[in-house]
């Protein structure tokens, strides 16, 4: 299909999966968190809540691991651990990532991010990685009160973009986005990857293995 601009002015991005490779240093974030409680957590287990927001996925593992801890207790400590990790280790783009924002930014289309992550760590790992200088916003998990897979996240987006919802394409590597940008009335583009591959996108209004082949739908 083609992006015709009178409809699709603006593209909204998930970063965790789509744009930076980071599931795996979300997932040994939880692990190291668990360690004082004698839990673990498999790769298998982790599947379940790739692409939601810290907070949701706090409140699953308390009940999943039966622990009685306050709230934020794992997570504030985990938020911590990535910080010091995306600032000392190397962090990688996901494939086409940079030539997918080239693409859009020379069709003059506005670009913007919409992290689940906190937004210290969402706007670090778009500096470490290059890639802020794209966007003219970027809205993370602590500037709405409802995470994925609630529409907040993609509504403001759109908005701090001053655009309606569907005038803007996103792209998702999670059911939990997929649902979140849906609702919110966008169309959406799903690029699944090896933490999400056994999700549902069958609401998506394409699924393509990278986003190369996304975008190359486009031309």
């Amino acid at each position: 299909m083609k992006i015709n601009n009178k409809e699709i002015k603006g593209v909204i991005f998930d970063l965790d999966g789509v744009l930076v490779d980071t599931e795996y240093f979300h997932w040994q974030g939880w692990i190291e968190v668990l360690k004082p409680y004698a839990q673990s957590m498999t790769k298998k287990a982790y599947l379940k809540y790739a692409g939601k927001q810290g907070d949701a996925i706090e409140s699953e593992i308390y009940v999943d691991f039966n622990l009685s801890l306050p709230k934020n207790a794992l997570l504030e400590k985990k938020n911590e651990l990535l910080i010091d990790w995306f600032e000392t280790k190397p962090l990688a783009c996901m494939p086409f990532a940079k030539e997918a924002l080239e693409y859009f930014r020379d069709k003059h289309l506005k670009l913007a991010c919409a992290s689940g992550s906190f937004k210290q760590e969402a706007e670090l790992k778009l500096k470490k990685t290059g890639l802020s200088s794209f966007f003219q916003s970027v809205v993370a998990g602590d500037d709405v009160e409802r995470g994925k897979p609630y529409p907040d996240i993609y509504l403001l987006a759109a908005k701090k973009l001053g655009l309606k919802p569907e005038q803007c394409l996103s792209f998702e590597d999670t059911q939990s986005g997929l649902v979140s940008a849906k609702a919110a009335g966008l169309m959406c583009f799903a690029i699944p990857n090896e933490y999400s591959r056994k999700q549902d996108f069958s609401n998506a209004d394409g699924v393509f293995a990278n986003l190369k082949e996304a975008v190359t739908t486009l031309l």
